[in-house]
């Protein structure tokens, strides 16, 4: 087997730890430590699980002495300043790593990128293996028999074959690509209207940059203009993306030999930070480095602990005979607490048809119990099901748990089956103990507080076009995924209820957010009449009126155009009526409401198209969309309400959002 040598794209990961969906953190001296922790957590993940022979830490210079800014003054010039917390960690970040032993690369005018690709280049080999641990699409073009991207927070590798499944190109042609899209992020200009999938398909078919301008005569006409207008910037977007692979750095494949966490220097550092929760970790880690040290079993993408547990260390099961499920009824006499959750095919509760129901009432235990399969498929009686569950439900004697239980009441009442108090919500746990987390998925908070790994809801439905609905999924494979929902739900509450009882949070957590929760389920359940004769009558006066203001814009422009597309309209604005640009977008001058506001003294062009604007929204925004959302049963509109949708505490709305509807305007 070849040896391996990890190479950390500094950059790439310090702003996913900062990103990433995890609390506020700050040390005992007030110091944020929020990103440094999730760093640290991830660095240790990283370590304890692929225990590289070689390992560093790629960082970039500053933008200012960068080759590719003399080269391009614009490069990056649109970022925003680095978040104020950020810098401060940064540094903490490094000085942890030094501490652990791993090296530190940087070169001032490199970046990372090209610290990362000369080390590729030089050392990759069949004796060694080269990981970069980034996914930025700039490192593509590296990716060779040696050499793979590795991404920590999906654990997952890309060699040529999965860059190519995943994108359509090789990693040869990646520069290529790369040259005709450009890149936002960056500020590398592009070919207008060509995005990854194009440009793929045009380097796909031509080879290179070169070649697909070399047969712009073949394609529309567009994009052939947009092409040729563009054959500069493309020059200068392909020598900007193109890696730089003999950068002076001096590191020699010895000097990057890591020989395990130095876990004395970096005890003093986790003492002074409050990382108590990384010092197992820490030593699980310098374990697996050690000479003859055994791999550690894999944690979570955001936290690492020692006791981390997956669906796979406890007792998840389906119940799907009317034997099974009256010895389940038998049992659940005597419960005081029983957790609930429900799989269903839909989102939108009042649009949703129940698929099963999962159950915990002890920890480490959870039941599911299907109610609707694919064809062929054992499922219960769902009026059995209904009625021995609904008198436990109904019971004010037992507690009734669940994450998001507004959903599971809706959805169970319907069916029902109505879920009475008393009851304790983790979602809502969780906001009132934090309000402006980034996140109340239980995914996020089962891994936060039980150091539990979820199975993720896309492992169970896929995603994008293979997506499926609960009920098309073969049963035991949502058995496992439903009843894990109700048993971490039921072991968050334990956690959560302390923490509101020790910050003395529970009587606003049950006075407030608890008695809010069943006025909400009422008011989602009856929903808002809505009259479709009125709506359609809007609609018909108000598309009148945008055929009427777009006549006006074209007349008044002089020339035939799309007053929706905000390129053309550019190009009447600016250079036909030669008004002042105001502002500039990423490849155009804006036309956003503010500007052309600007511009209505000036011209009539731009308040005819603001008007047109309002109208055109209002059409399709509003009145067609609140007609799809009349829901064919009731007649009624069913918004969602959110009591963890704001860091405020004030509610929001979705399905639709009727909190932003214009009022006042004629």
């Amino acid at each position: 087997m070849p040896g391996s040598l990890y190479i950390i794209d500094g950059h790439w990961l310090v702003y996913r730890a900062y990103y990433a969906p995890f609390r506020d953190l700050t040390s005992p001296a007030g110091e944020p430590t929020r990103a440094t922790y999730v760093f640290t957590s991830m660095l240790l993940k990283l370590i304890t699980e692929r225990r590289p022979e070689y390992l560093a830490l790629a960082l970039d210079s500053p933008r200012e002495t960068l080759r590719r800014t003399r080269l391009y003054g614009q490069y990056k010039a649109q970022r925003a300043e680095a978040p104020e917390d950020l810098a401060p960690q940064i540094e903490r970040i490094v000085q942890i790593v030094r501490a652990m032993g791993v090296p530190v690369l940087q070169h001032e005018g490199v970046e990372a990128d090209d610290i990362m690709a000369t080390l590729a280049r030089r050392l990759a080999g069949p004796e060694l293996r080269v990981v970069l641990v980034s996914r930025d699409k700039d490192l593509e073009q590296l990716i060779g028999p040696h050499v793979v991207l590795y991404d920590p927070t999906k654990d997952e590798e890309i060699d040529a074959d999965r860059l190519e499944q995943l994108k359509g190109y090789r990693p040869p042609q990646a520069v290529e690509v790369q040259a005709l899209c450009g890149d936002p992020t960056d500020n590398i200009p592009g070919v207008p209207g060509v995005g990854p999938k194009t440009a793929a398909r045009l380097i796909g078919k031509y080879g290179t940059v070169e070649q697909v301008l070399a047969h712009a005569e073949e394609l529309t006409p567009k994009l052939r203009q947009n092409l040729l207008a563009a054959s500069e910037a493309v020059a200068l977007s392909r020598e900007l993306v193109k890696l730089d692979e003999q950068v002076p750095v001096e590191a020699r494949l010895e000097d990057l030999a890591f020989a395990g966490v130095q876990v004395e220097a970096v005890r003093p550092i986790f003492a002074e930070l409050g990382f108590r929760r990384l010092s197992e970790p820490l030593e699980a880690a310098a374990a697996a480095t050690a000479p003859g040290g055994a791999p550690v079993p894999a944690a979570s993408p955001t936290v690492v602990a020692a006791g981390r547990t997956t669906a796979a260390d406890f007792d998840y099961r389906c119940i799907d005979t009317p034997e099974g499920f009256e010895a389940l009824m038998a049992e659940l006499k005597h419960v005081r607490r029983l957790a609930v959750d429900t799989e269903t095919t839909s989102t939108q509760p009042m649009w949703a048809e129940l698929v099963g129901i999962s159950l915990a009432w002890r920890p480490g235990h959870g039941v599911y119990l299907p109610l609707a399969a694919p064809l062929g498929q054992r499922t219960l009686d769902r009026g059995m099901v209904l009625e021995g569950l609904g008198a436990i439900l109904a019971d004010d004697r037992v507690e009734k748990v669940g994450h998001n239980l507004k959903y599971d009441a809706i959805v169970l009442s319907a069916a029902g089956a109505a879920i009475a108090p008393p009851v304790f919500d983790t979602m809502l746990a969780a906001y009132v103990l934090e309000a402006s987390r980034g996140s109340f998925k239980l995914d996020d908070l089962a891994a936060e507080f039980l150091d539990h790994h979820c199975i993720p809801i896309e492992d169970v439905l896929g995603k994008g076009r293979s997506q499926r609905r609960m009920d098309e999924v073969p049963v035991e494979q949502v058995s496992i995924y439903a009843a894990e929902d109700a048993e971490v739900a039921l072991r968050l509450a334990d956690v959560l209820r302390g923490r509101l009882e020790g910050e003395g949070l529970t009587e606003l957590y049950e006075k407030v957010e608890l008695a809010l929760m069943p006025v909400l389920v009422a008011m989602e359940t009856n929903g808002i009449r809505v009259d479709r004769q009125v709506l359609d009558r809007q609609k018909g006066v108000l598309a009148e009126r945008a055929d009427e203001l777009r006549a006006r814009i074209v007349s008044a422009a002089g020339c035939e155009f799309n007053p929706d597309s905000p390129r053309q309209l550019a190009e009447v604005l600016f250079e036909r009526l030669k008004l002042p640009v105001l502002r500039r977008g990423k490849t155009a001058p804006s036309t956003n409401q503010a500007v052309l506001a600007e511009l209505a003294p000036f011209h009539e062009v731009p308040a005819l198209v603001l008007e047109y604007r309002q109208v055109t929204k209002l059409l399709s925004t509003y009145l067609e969309a609140l007609g799809r959302c009349i829901h064919p049963r009731t007649g009624r509109v069913h918004t969602s309400f959110h009591q963890a949708g704001t860091a405020t505490g004030r509610l929001s709305s979705s399905d639709p959002n009727l909190q932003n509807i214009p009022i006042r305007t004629e």
